[in-house]
C-alpha cells in the first residue's frame, strides 16, 4: 500500500511551475514611500494629506506644453520600487534588470468613498511607469549608487485605502506580481519634526511573552474601507498592534487610557485585565474595549474640511431598546445576548440570545427592527428555536432540520452568527454549524465535529468562509455547498509544510503560534508568530495556501482501477466531474465593473543614461496631479464634443506637437525633458480577461451574459452518448430570483467530448426605483457552480492554484457610478436652428455658452455620459424642467425660494408668474409639466410678476437673461434606476420690453426726434441771415473804433509826425482790407 501512495504521488499532476515562489519567491518587488526631499533615502508614513506646490518649477517650463497660468500641485510621496533577488549582490540585479529594459508598471486602485454624500462615488485606478532614479546623489561610478524606480504616490479625495499592484513590462528579470496596500494613517502626526501616535505612545519592541501561548483573535474591520486596522490581545498589557498596510509592517502601540476595572449588576463581569481583547476598525475610527469600557479615537482624515461636519469626530452610542432591556420586552426571567448582526437591506438586526428554562437554557435567533426613531415600541420576533442537542448526520453531508430528524445527546451550544448580504447566508456557530438562506429553514453541516468550537469567523464575502476553533483548527467553507474542509493541521498541511522545508523556506517553521487569521483584498491572510532555532521571534504575515492544501489532501481521496487485458494498465480517477473549464464570449468588464482607469509615463529623459532627474520627478509628480484633478473638477453640464476630462487640457498644444519633438530630439528643451501629451489620459477598453470579473453593476433592464465550456474526462464514446448530461451539469442560484432572471442554454458538442452552457442574467426592472449614481445599490449575488465541483477542480496557474468549478459574482442592482446628463448644446443649436429656420447669436458671442432668441421657440436636448466607457447617447426618458435662478449678468444671479420656484414654472400658477410654458400639451407631475425628448418645445413667456419681467436694457441692444435651469427625471422616468439631475447657465436674448416701458421709450424716442428736428429747420431757416447781421455789425464797429482814436491823436514833431502818420495810414489801410474781406 505504501507503494502504491508513493507511485499516486509521483504520478498526479505536476504542482504549478510557481509553486515555490509561493513558498518564497526568487525575486520579489518592494515598494515604500518617499518624499520629494529624501528620494531613495528610508521610508515614510503616509500622514500627510495636503498638496506641495510646484508653480515655480513649471513656471520655468516655458517650452514645454504646459499652461503657466494653472496652479500646478503635486502629491506629498513618492513610491519607490525595487526588487530583490537572492544573491550577493542585490544592487546587480536590479542594474541588471534596467539594462535589459525592465520596467515597473504601478496600477493604484483607489477604494470606493464612503461617504458619498460628500464625495463622489466611483471606482478609480491609474496606470503609471517607473521612472530610473540613482537615489544617492553624485556618484562617481554607477555601481557606487543605488538604483530604484518611483512614481508619484496619488491620493483621492474620500479615499482612505488604496491598493498598488506592480507588474513588470515582461523585459528582463522574471518577477511575479506583486500588491500592496498603502493606506492614509490619520492617527499620526508630527510633533517637533516627530512623527507620533495620537492615541498612545509607540512602546517597546514585541517580545515572546506578547504572543507565544496566547490564542488568536478576529481582525474587526470594515471590510475594504479600513485604512488602520488594529489587534489586541498583548497578556497584561493595555498595548495593541497597529499597521496601516494591512500587517504588513506593524507597530506596538500603549494606549493612553485608564485602566478601569468598573463593573455593573446587569453587566457582571468575573475577571479583570488590562489585555485589550475587542477592537474594531471603521474608515476613520478606531473602537477599543478593555474590560466593560469602550473607548473610541478618530483619525485626522482630510483635515481641511473637517469645518463641514458638525459632529467634529464625535461618535454617539444609543440603547436599542429604548427604557426597556430585551428580557422584558420578551417577558423573561433571564436571558442573555451573545450575538448580534445587522442587516443593512431591511434595516433590522439579528439576535443570538439565551433564555433560561429551569435548570436548561434554550437558543433561538430573533430579528429586532426598530419602527420608528426614538420609538418605544420597537418589533422583536423569534425566526428560529436552535435545537437543543446536535442532530444526527452520520455518512452525509448535512442534515435538514425539519423537526423530524434524529438527534444525539450531545449539546448544541451556539457561540455567534455570520451573514454575508450578498448571498443572504446566515450561519449559526458555535460546536456545531447551521446555514440558512431565508433565516427561517436551516441546515447543519455534518461534516464539522461536536468536539470542536469555533470561536471566530472570517469570510471574502465573495463564496469563502474560514473558521478558527478554541483550539486553533483552521476549517474552510465553499458558500453553495454543504462540504466543510478542515485546512490545519491536516495532511494537505503536511504536505506544505514538508515541501516548505525542502525548499528552505522561512515562510513556515515547526515553532509558530497562530495570531489570527483574516481576509483582505488579496485572499485569507494568516499573522503567525515565529521562533527560529537561534531564539528570535518574529510577527510574519503570510498567505494562506488554501487551494494547495485542498489539492494535497485530494491525495487520500484518489481512487484507482486496474484494467485487464493484453496489457494492464493503472489508471486514477480524476475526483473533479469535468476535465477542463473555460469561459468564452465575456463581455468586456468596464460597462458591468464601473472601473475608470487613467495612465501616466514619466516625461522621457534627453540624456544618455536614462536616469531621470529630481527635476523630472516632480514634473512627473504635478502631471500625475493634474491629471486626477481634471478628474475630480470635471462636472461641466454643457457637454464637451469630447467628454474626456483631459481633451481640454492638451487641446491648445497638439497643434505644436512636432515642434516639442523637434525641440527636445535635439537637446534644446527645458532641463532635458520631453513631455507626450499622449502618455496621459483615460483608458477606456480594458482587455478582456477569461475570469469573472469582482463584481458587476446591473441598471435597469441591463444583461450580463457568457458561456462556459465544459469537457468531460469520459474519454469511450458509450460514456459520451450515456453520461456526459450527469457528468456536467451546471447550476445558477440566485440570491434575488424576483429582481434578477437568468436564462442556461445548452449545447452539446460531441466532437470535442463536451457541452457549452450560454448564461444570460437579467435584470426584471422591479427590484429598485431611482437613486443618485453609484448611491443605496441593492446587494445581490449570483453564484455559478458545475454540480460536484466544489472542493475537487483546480486550475494550475503561474500563481497558484485555482478553485473552479463554483463562483459567486456580487452584484449591484441600481444606477451605476460614473454615468451623468448634461445639456447638450450642439444638437441643441443644430434642431433649433432647423425648426426655427434662423439663428441669432447675442452681439458679443460666447463659444462656451450660445445665446437664444427670446422670440424663438427653444427645443433643448440631453445626453447621457457614460463616464466609464466614453459612450454617449440621447437621453429619451421624461424629464422636469424648472427655473430655479437667475439674473441680468453672471455676477447678478440669485437662487430662487421654493415658492417661487413653484410660481414661475408651474403650469397651474394663477400669479400671472409664469417664465416660460410648453408649447404642446403636456402631463402634470407634482404640479410640474412633464417634458420628453419629442416635445414639441418650450415658449417663453416672462409674464409680469416674473423676474425676467421688464428688464432695463444697459445699453442700445435688446436686454438678455441668464436662467439658472434645472433639469431632473426624479419620479417621472421609467426607462432607468439614475436619478439624474444637472443644472445649468441658459443666455436669452432679445427680452420683450413692458408695454408701459416701451409706450414710455416711444414717447422719449419721439421726442428726442422732433425736437432734432426741428434744430434742423431752424438752423436752415435762420443760421445765414444772422450771419450777415453779425458780420456787418462787426465792420461798423470796428470802424467806430478806427475813427475815434484817429481823430484824438495830438501833432508832435515834424520827423516823428510823418514816421507815425504813415505808419497810422498803413493800419487803417489793411483793416478795412481784412474786413471787406470777411463781408
Amino acid at each position: 500500500m505504501a507503494r502504491l501512495f508513493g507511485l499516486l504521488l509521483l504520478l498526479l499532476p505536476p504542482p504549478p511551475v510557481l509553486l515555490w515562489a509561493q513558498l518564497e519567491d526568487k525575486c520579489r518587488w518592494n515598494v515604500v514611500l518617499n518624499k520629494y526631499r529624501s528620494l531613495g533615502k528610508g521610508s515614510e508614513k503616509f500622514v500627510e494629506q495636503l498638496p506641495i506646490s510646484l508653480v515655480e518649477l513649471f513656471r520655468n517650463m516655458k517650452d514645454l506644453p504646459v499652461d503657466l497660468n494653472e496652479m500646478y500641485l503635486g502629491f506629498p510621496y513618492y513610491l519607490r520600487i525595487n526588487y530583490t533577488c537572492s544573491g550577493e549582490n542585490p544592487e546587480a540585479f536590479v542594474r541588471g534588470g534596467f539594462l535589459k529594459g525592465l520596467v515597473p508598471i504601478v496600477l493604484v486602485t483607489f477604494s470606493a468613498p464612503v461617504n458619498f454624500r460628500k464625495w463622489k462615488s466611483e471606482r478609480l485606478q491609474i496606470e503609471m511607469e517607473g521612472a530610473p532614479f540613482l537615489s544617492q546623489g553624485t556618484c562617481m561610478t554607477e555601481e557606487g549608487c543605488i538604483l530604484n524606480w518611483f512614481t508619484p504616490m496619488p491620493m483621492k479625495n474620500g479615499s482612505l485605502v488604496m491598493e498598488v499592484e506592480i507588474k513588470s513590462n515582461r523585459l528582463g528579470e522574471l518577477i511575479r506580481n506583486a500588491r500592496f496596500l498603502v493606506n492614509i494613517n490619520g492617527f499620526m502626526k508630527r510633533e517637533k519634526g516627530k512623527l507620533i501616535f495620537t492615541l498612545g505612545a509607540q512602546a517597546r519592541g514585541i517580545t515572546h511573552r506578547d504572543f507565544i501561548n496566547t490564542a488568536s483573535r478576529p481582525v474587526w474591520s470594515t471590510v475594504g474601507q479600513a485604512p488602520v486596522l488594529i489587534l489586541g490581545g498583548i497578556p497584561d498589557e493595555k498595548m495593541i498592534l497597529i499597521s496601516d498596510s494591512g500587517f504588513d509592517d506593524f507597530t506596538l502601540v500603549e494606549l493612553n487610557i485608564d485602566s478601569c476595572w468598573l463593573g455593573s449588576l446587569e453587566c457582571s463581569q468575573d475577571q479583570f485585565t488590562a489585555s485589550i481583547f475587542d477592537t474594531i476598525s471603521t474608515e476613520s475610527t478606531l473602537f477599543i474595549r478593555q474590560n466593560q469600557l469602550i473607548y473610541y479615537f478618530t483619525g485626522n482624515y482630510f483635515n481641511k474640511d473637517l469645518k463641514s461636519h458638525s459632529s467634529n469626530g464625535k461618535v454617539n452610542f444609543k440603547r436599542m431598546p429604548i427604557m426597556r432591556s430585551l428580557c422584558d420586552i420578551l417577558k423573561a426571567s433571564a436571558c442573555w445576548l451573545h450575538w448580534v448582526v445587522y442587516q443593512g437591506e431591511e434595516q433590522r438586526f439579528f439576535l443570538l440570545m439565551e433564555f433560561a428554562q429551569g435548570n436548561k437554557t434554550s437558543f433561538q435567533l430573533l430579528v429586532y427592527r426598530a419602527l420608528a426613531t426614538d420609538s418605544n415600541f420597537d418589533s422583536i420576533s423569534m425566526l428560529f428555536q436552535i435545537p437543543p442537542f446536535i442532530p444526527l448526520g452520520k455518512d452525509m453531508d448535512f442534515v435538514m432540520l425539519l423537526g423530524m430528524e434524529t438527534y444525539t445527546d450531545y449539546p448544541l451550544v451556539p457561540k455567534g452568527l455570520f451573514h454575508n448580504p450578498f448571498s443572504k447566508l446566515l450561519f449559526i456557530w458555535g460546536n456545531a454549524i447551521l446555514q440558512s438562506y431565508d433565516y427561517k429553514n436551516f441546515i447543519y453541516l455534518a461534516e464539522f465535529p461536536k468536539e470542536s468550537v469555533i470561536k471566530y469567523m472570517t469570510s471574502s464575502y465573495r463564496g469563502e468562509v474560514a473558521c478558527v476553533t478554541e483550539t486553533e483548527e483552521i476549517w474552510f467553507i465553499v458558500e453553495g455547498s454543504f462540504k466543510v474542509y478542515q485546512l490545519y493541521p491536516s495532511e494537505g498541511w503536511n504536505i506544505l509544510f514538508a515541501l516548505s522545508h525542502m525548499e528552505a523556506s522561512s515562510l513556515y517553521l515547526h515553532n509558530e503560534t497562530s495570531i489570527s487569521i483574516f481576509y483582505d483584498s488579496m485572499g485569507l491572510q494568516q499573522l503567525v508568530y515565529q521562533v527560529d532555532d537561534q531564539g528570535e521571534g518574529r510577527l510574519l504575515k503570510r498567505l494562506l495556501p488554501v487551494n494547495e492544501i485542498l489539492v494535497y489532501q485530494q491525495l487520500r481521496h484518489t481512487t484507482y482501477e486496474i484494467t485487464d487485458g493484453l496489457k494492464s494498465t493503472l489508471n486514477y480517477r480524476n475526483l473533479c466531474p469535468f476535465q477542463m473549464m473555460q469561459l468564452e464570449d465575456l463581455p468586456a468588464p468596464q460597462k458591468y465593473t464601473r472601473l475608470e482607469i487613467y495612465h501616466a509615463e514619466p516625461p522621457i529623459i534627453s540624456a544618455e543614461s536614462g536616469y531621470h532627474t529630481k527635476v523630472s520627478l516632480a514634473l512627473y509628480q504635478g502631471l500625475v496631479h493634474h491629471l486626477l484633478w481634471l478628474h475630480s473638477k470635471y462636472n461641466k453640464p454643457y457637454a464637451d464634443p469630447v467628454h474626456d476630462p483631459t481633451w481640454r487640457w492638451w487641446r491648445n498644444d497638439k497643434q505644436h506637437k512636432a515642434f516639442y519633438y523637434y525641440q527636445a530630439s535635439n537637446f534644446q528643451s527645458a532641463f532635458g525633458v520631453y513631455i507626450n501629451m499622449n502618455s496621459y489620459g483615460k483608458d477606456y477598453t480594458k482587455r478582456t480577461t477569461y475570469l469573472f470579473p469582482d463584481y458587476i453593476y446591473l441598471d435597469k433592464g441591463t444583461i450580463y451574459s457568457f458561456s462556459i465550456y465544459l469537457s468531460s474526462r469520459l474519454i469511450t464514446r458509450r460514456a459520451r452518448t450515456l453520461k456526459i448530461k450527469e457528468e456536467l451539469r451546471l447550476a445558477v442560484t440566485l440570491t434575488h430570483p424576483g429582481c434578477v432572471s437568468v436564462r442556461v442554454k445548452e449545447q452539446n458538442i460531441m466532437s470535442q467530448n463536451g457541452i457549452l452552457f450560454k448564461v444570460i442574467l437579467k435584470d426584471r426592472l422591479v427590484c429598485f426605483d431611482q437613486g443618485i449614481s453609484g448611491h443605496n445599490l441593492m446587494k445581490t449575488s449570483v453564484l455559478i457552480k458545475v454540480v460536484g465541483s466544489a472542493g475537487k477542480c483546480f486550475l494550475k496557474t503561474p500563481s497558484g492554484h485555482l478553485m473552479q468549478g463554483n463562483t459567486m459574482i456580487p452584484m449591484f442592482i441600481g444606477c451605476p457610478p460614473g454615468k451623468r446628463l448634461a445639456f447638450d448644446i450642439t444638437a441643441t443649436l443644430k434642431y433649433n436652428k432647423e425648426e426655427n429656420k434662423r439663428y441669432f447669436d447675442c452681439v458679443h458671442p460666447d463659444p462656451e455658452m450660445p445665446c437664444f432668441l427670446f422670440s424663438d421657440v427653444f427645443f433643448p436636448f440631453f445626453l447621457i455620459q457614460d463616464m466609464v466607457t466614453g459612450e454617449s447617447g440621447s437621453f429619451n426618458g421624461s424629464y422636469i424642467l424648472k427655473v430655479i435662478g437667475g439674473g441680468t449678468s453672471l455676477d447678478d444671479i440669485v437662487d430662487y425660494s421654493e415658492a417661487d420656484i413653484f410660481r414661475y414654472n408651474s403650469p397651474e400658477d394663477n400669479t400671472n408668474s409664469l417664465i416660460w410654458i410648453v408649447k404642446s400639451n403636456s402631463t402634470v407631475s407634482q404640479s410640474f409639466s412633464i417634458l420628453r425628448h419629442n416635445t414639441s418645445g418650450i415658449e417663453w413667456l416672462c409674464l409680469e410678476n416674473s423676474p425676467c419681467y421688464d428688464i432695463v436694457p444697459k445699453n442700445i441692444y435688446s436686454p438678455d437673461f441668464y436662467f439658472k435651469v434645472m433639469v431632473s427625471n426624479r419620479g417621472v422616468d421609467k426607462s432607468t434606476y439614475c436619478d439624474y439631475q444637472v443644472i445649468f447657465l441658459l443666455h436669452v436674448h432679445g427680452l420683450p420690453l413692458s408695454s408701459n416701458r416701451a409706450l414710455l421709450y416711444l414717447l422719449l424716442s419721439m421726442t428726442i426726434y422732433l425736437a432734432i428736428v426741428f434744430l434742423y429747420v431752424l438752423y436752415c431757416i435762420i443760421f445765414t441771415p444772422l450771419k450777415k447781421c453779425w458780420n456787418n455789425f462787426k465792420w461798423k464797429f470796428n470802424n467806430l473804433i478806427n475813427t475815434d482814436t484817429s481823430s484824438s491823436m495830438s501833432l508832435p514833431s515834424n520827423s516823428s509826425f510823418r514816421s507815425t502818420s504813415l505808419q497810422i495810414s498803413e493800419d487803417t489801410v489793411s483793416r478795412r482790407l481784412k474786413s471787406k474781406r470777411n463781408s
